[in-house]
């Protein structure tokens, strides 16, 4: 690790810990080793600078908004965490291939499978990408909820440290391997990757997901 991105990171724990409580337990449960797809909720735009920061020595790295890489600090940040930036309306052949080299080098990708933040931190409904890549790789999947950002300018107008709760649940995989993907499996799949999300969540934050039973019959998880 250079020394440039060891300051960034340490100033980017420093952050976390002055303004906000975050129960960091959880992420023991994220195996340090092999391919990882991590599923993570989106409230905010510090859900993978928190999670890139408290996972070192793992790597980890996360698919981004192109628009982030039109700031020259942001774009530095960027490619010092080693994010991939990515077309929110068309995710393109060099994402995917980008993707798909982070899991054949052992590392962790992380999604935001809703494709765009939740304004009110209930969950939309997922996109059928990270359905596509989870089925291509053939990659365990782990889902992470992590709830309490969307508070996070109320409580600095007051002065208040942000409390930051990070559920972390069992590891999972697609049932079928290999064969072709069809767009109404890559949609059932991709919802079903969201439930293995939703059900880290209290009822009422769940929001597309509410009410729907937590059923899965494409994945199962990995003991």
């Amino acid at each position: 690790m250079k020394m440039s991105e060891r300051m960034i990171n340490a100033l980017l724990r420093a952050f976390f810990r002055v303004c906000f409580k975050i129960d960091r337990s959880e992420l023991n449960k994220v195996p340090m080793e092999g391919p990882l797809l991590m599923m993570v909720n989106h409230t905010s735009n510090l859900e993978g600078p928190m999670l890139y920061g408290y996972l070192q020595p793992r790597k980890l790295h996360a698919i981004a908004k192109q628009e982030l890489w039109e700031s020259k600090f942001m774009a530095y940040l960027m490619e010092t965490w080693g994010s991939i930036p990515v077309d929110r309306e068309n995710m393109g052949r060099a994402t995917m291939d980008a993707c798909f080299k982070i899991l054949d080098q052992n590392h962790i990708l992380a999604i935001a499978p809703e494709g765009t933040r939740s304004k009110d931190g209930t969950l939309q409904r997922g996109k059928g990408g990270v359905a596509f890549i989870a089925h291509k790789k053939n990659a365990p999947m782990i889902p992470v909820a992590v709830m309490g950002f969307e508070k996070t300018k109320a409580n600095m107008k007051r002065l208040k440290r942000t409390v930051i709760t990070v559920k972390v649940g069992k590891p999972f995989e697609i049932i079928q391997k290999g064969g072709r993907l069809d767009a109404e499996t890559r949609d059932k799949l991709g919802d079903e990757i969201m439930l293995h999300l939703a059900a880290l969540m209290p009822e009422e934050r769940r929001g597309y997901y509410q009410g729907k039973p937590i059923e899965f019959s494409l994945t199962q998880t990995i003991n």
